[in-house]
């Protein structure tokens, strides 16, 4: 019996500081509560009163800087300059023929054998042009279809050379006491090629 009185005690004696504790708490709530003084009703804030908080949001003011790269192209010409000869005030100089003496060491008459009057006298502006140094004119005695170089008696290189230059379809020995010999003579007596125009 006395063991059992010995426990209960020892539940008293835990259970009282608790229930006074919890008695304090109690109280001290309700008492806090009252001495408010407002009731014990809830006040809620006027928006006047109310605590403004003023939120600074930093304006980030971000200008894109844009940059602009420029690209100069250079454009390269590339131009072909040609080199344009000067031909005279006539044509083309034939080729050289072998055996040929120089142009002007050849002496030549020129004879227009064509109804074109001053033929002969262009054809030797053109002849003088290319080197010939020694050349007459003047009209043949007939009129005649084709250019012919007409040579002395070892000529025929000579011949062949101013047909070359100056167009001659074909070259044949000068016979001599014929009409043409006769009005190369009279205009150059020591002769060795007449061009006889033709067309």
């Amino acid at each position: 019996m006395g063991s059992q009185s010995s426990g209960g005690g020892g539940i008293n004696q835990w259970a009282r500081p608790v229930l006074l504790a919890v008695a304090c708490i109690v109280i001290g709530f309700v008492v806090g509560w009252f001495a408010r003084g407002d009731g014990g009703g809830v006040v809620l804030p006027t928006v006047a009163d109310a605590v403004q908080t003023m939120a600074t949001v930093p304006t980030t003011d971000t200008t894109a800087t844009v940059s602009t790269t420029g690209t100069t192209g250079t454009t390269g010409t590339t131009g072909t300059t040609g080199t344009t000869g000067t031909t005279g005030t006539t044509g083309t100089t034939g080729a050289t023929v072998a055996g040929a003496p120089a142009r002007d060491q050849i002496n030549l008459v020129i004879l227009n054998g064509t109804e074109t009057s001053g033929l002969a006298a262009k054809t030797q502006a053109q002849a003088e042009s290319i080197g010939y140094s020694n050349v007459g004119i003047g009209d043949a005695p007939a009129t005649q279809a084709n250019t012919v170089a007409y040579y002395r008696t070892g000529e025929n290189a000579a011949a062949q050379q101013v047909a070359a230059d100056l167009g001659a379809q074909t070259e044949e020995a000068l016979t001599a006491g014929s009409g043409v010999e006769s009005a190369a003579v009279t205009v150059q007596p020591d002769v060795d090629v007449v061009l006889v125009l033709g067309g």
